[in-house]
């Protein structure tokens, strides 16, 4: 019986563990299709991150990134005289010169306008071009020479500019920023205008020399160096006289215009703040007839010191001046008539008032200032 129970035992045992090896057997086979079912889950956000892969790739094609093709003329210097040799042989100025440019040096153009031009015609006719600006501007007094570059280019019927101000001449200049103007144009006086909205003018650029639009400038420009210069405080706020005793209040100052021109400096670095009588009546009376020293003191009486026969002046002049360009001239014996309007530097607007100057021409070379009148323009 011993044995006969051991057998049924054993036998019940076997067939217990054969029913447990077949969970065990199921599972493993049930758990890999869910892995692989799990697995396929996330190639739906994969495929989602493509798209907009396919998005950005569409983007180039539908706003371009590269400008349009666009030649150019390349630009033609038109008064070597007024540029120092130096210029010519910077890196800056050869760049110049194979890009589509009006070429400045201080402030004066020295290059033909075509660039701008056509860059205005092209601006009103809706097509691409490009114009660079370069002013180059004389060594400051440390020596050192700077060059300003403005680069603009039409975009969606704007004009699209950046400029910046290099202390040197190496060229690859490249300009940065990014300002937007309404429209541009060139004036009546020769000066190309960057626009704002509601017409509000902006920057302004003289790329038409007055040689080319004013007739007989060289010889009238000559006569402004010689006769006007000297006395600068006379002419850009214009006093009317018949007489120097009418220009008492002016006398000091026209001392200074005066001095500056004749020796390249003003009176302070040679006599300080205390000027001396003698020096001022002998430097007036080149210029005008009849200048006494009761003309003089009679206006600056309270700034005389009789101890030193000087005058005590420490300046004080401001403000922004105009310009002045002699428009023509004419001469009857001994008298030179000149005629002269004054404009805006920043845009060349004339103002109102033509003035008229006459000098008495004395037979050792010098002259004398005579007479002046403000006419007003006709309306």
């Amino acid at each position: 019986m011993k044995k006969l129970f051991i057998l049924v035992l054993s036998l019940l045992m076997f067939c217990s563990c054969g029913v447990q090896e077949e969970p065990v057997i199921s599972e493993p086979q049930s758990e890999p299709e869910i892995s692989e079912s799990s697995e396929s889950e996330p190639e739906v956000p994969v495929s989602s991150e493509s798209e907009p892969e396919e998005q950005q790739e569409e983007k180039p094609e539908e706003i371009p990134k590269e400008k349009p093709e666009f030649k150019f003329e390349k630009p033609e210097i038109l008064y070597p005289e007024n540029v120092p040799e130096e210029l010519f042989e910077s890196a800056a100025f050869e760049e110049a010169m194979n890009r589509p440019s009006v070429i400045l040096y201080d402030y004066e153009p020295i290059s033909d306008c075509t660039a701008a031009v056509n860059f205005v015609e092209a601006f009103e006719k809706g097509k691409y071009a490009e114009l660079y600006i370069y002013s180059f501007y004389a060594p400051d007094l440390n020596g050192t020479p700077s060059v300003y570059v403005k680069n603009s280019f039409i975009e969606d019927g704007f004009v699209v500019s950046s400029s910046v101000l290099f202390f040197d001449l190496e060229g690859g200049h490249e300009t940065k920023g990014k300002i937007v103007n309404e429209s541009i144009k060139i004036n009546e006086y020769g000066y190309l205008i960057y626009e704002y909205y509601n017409g509000v003018e902006g920057s302004a650029y003289k790329i038409i020399s007055d040689f080319s639009l004013y007739e007989n400038f060289a010889e009238n420009l000559i006569l402004e160096e010689k006769y006007i210069d000297p006395v600068f405080s006379l002419t850009i706020s214009p006093e009317e006289f018949n007489s120097a005793s009418e220009l008492s209040e002016n006398f000091i100052w026209l001392f200074e215009d005066i001095y500056n021109y004749e020796n390249g400096h003003g009176p302070w670095q040679d006599f300080g703040n205390n000027w001396p009588v003698s020096e001022i009546l002998s430097v007036l009376n080149r210029y005008f007839e009849g200048v006494t020293k009761e003309m003089l003191l009679s206006a600056i009486k309270l700034n005389y010191n009789p101890e030193t026969d000087s005058v005590f002046y420490e300046g004080g002049r401001g403000g922004v001046y105009l310009e002045i360009r002699v428009t023509s001239s004419e001469q009857n014996d001994d008298v030179l008539t000149l005629y002269y309007e004054r404009y805006e530097g920043e845009n060349g607007t004339v103002h109102d008032g033509k003035c008229v100057l006459k000098i008495r021409l004395l037979p050792d070379g010098s002259f004398r200032y005579i007479y002046q009148e403000i006419v007003e323009s006709e309306e």
